[in-house]
């Protein structure tokens, strides 16, 4: 067999070789990425270190479109988002309808969580989804009081609207939450008056708008 015939014989031998191992190979990266989103999802940041430094990418998405950063943070584990963020997760990253982490957050009503994520990441806590929905529209909508003048106090802007023309006051009349509603409209009337002043709580609203 001549020198030719050698490189040819090896080139389909390596082809072969590669036919059989390749779905094995490609079953490896998908077990390894099911195992960084189950990680998250249970808060284990050791085992999230470990699969980033193995190569694993930190922002896979399920089919929802969710990543591990957003499923790490709507289950309220710090450690592993903080885990994920120094491994090159996207924090401001989506899912299928263009909710972030901090919507998500706002949903489950994570006020500690909710803080860190305005602290730590550069996203925009007036963030849409394809709704045109923001973070403190859910939290409107699900009556999370605290979270309502957390989102406020880091520039959430309450007179925004959605695609249908709801706004975070309205959403919450519609499903009766009067304090909700009597809180946020403090807010706007402090938002509208004073734009540049932090507003940290309804009874600062109260000031201002009284002032």
């Amino acid at each position: 067999m001549n020198t030719l015939q050698t490189l040819r014989f090896r080139v389909r031998c390596l082809y072969v070789i590669t036919l059989l191992i390749l779905p094995s190979l490609l079953q490896a990266g998908d077990d390894l990425e099911a195992a960084l989103l189950d990680a998250a999802r249970g808060g284990d940041a050791a085992v999230i270190s470990q699969l980033m430094d193995a190569g694993v990418d930190a922002n896979v998405q399920t089919a929802s479109g969710y990543t591990p950063f957003i499923l790490a943070t709507y289950h309220a584990h710090t450690a592993a988002a903080t885990a994920l963020l120094a491994g090159g997760a996207n924090p401001c990253a989506t899912d299928e309808r263009g909710s972030n982490a901090l919507m998500g957050v706002a949903f489950r009503g994570h006020e500690a969580m909710a803080e860190w994520l305005l602290e730590q990441t550069p996203c925009s806590v007036n963030h849409r989804n394809l709704n045109g929905q923001t973070a403190l529209m859910i939290a409107a909508l699900f009556g999370r009081e605290a979270m309502i003048e957390q989102l406020v106090a880091h520039g959430a802007d309450p007179a925004l609207a959605d695609a249908s023309g709801n706004t975070a006051s309205s959403l919450a009349q519609a499903q009766g939450l009067t304090r909700v509603v009597n809180k946020l409209r403090f807010l706007i009337r402090a938002w509208i008056d004073e734009p540049c002043v932090t507003v940290r709580s309804a009874s600062d609203a109260l000031a201002i708008s009284s002032a």
